[in-house]
C-alpha cells in the first residue's frame, strides 16, 4: 500500500508543530526533543498510514450508513426445535 501524500504532509506538519511547540516550551528537554526528531522522521510514513487507515475506516462507516436503502434483518434460518414431544 502506498502512503497518501496529503495525509503524510499533514501528519508531518502536525509532528513538526508539536515538536516546535515542545522545543519552545520545555527548555530542559530541548536535547531530548532534538534527539527524537530523526526517529519521528523515520516513523512519518507508518504513522501517516495509521492515520489514513483510521480516516478510511471512519469515512466508510458514515458512507455506508448514509447512502442506499436499508435492508431488513432476516433470520438466517428457522429455529430448530430439539426437544422431543411426549404424548
Amino acid at each position: 500500500m502506498k502512503c497518501n501524500l496529503k495525509v503524510m504532509l499533514s501528519v508531518a506538519a502536525a509532528m513538526a508543530a508539536s515538536a516546535g511547540l515542545a522545543y519552545l516550551t520545555f527548555e530542559e528537554a530541548r536535547a531530548a526533543i532534538l534527539a527524537s526528531l530523526p526517529l519521528l522522521a523515520v516513523l512519518l510514513c507508518p504513522i501517516s498510514m495509521l492515520v489514513m487507515m483510521k480516516l478510511m475506516h471512519s469515512s466508510g462507516d458514515g458512507a455506508q450508513r448514509s447512502t442506499g436503502p436499508t435492508k431488513a434483518h432476516r433470520p438466517a434460518a428457522d429455529p430448530v426445535n430439539t426437544a422431543k414431544e411426549v404424548s
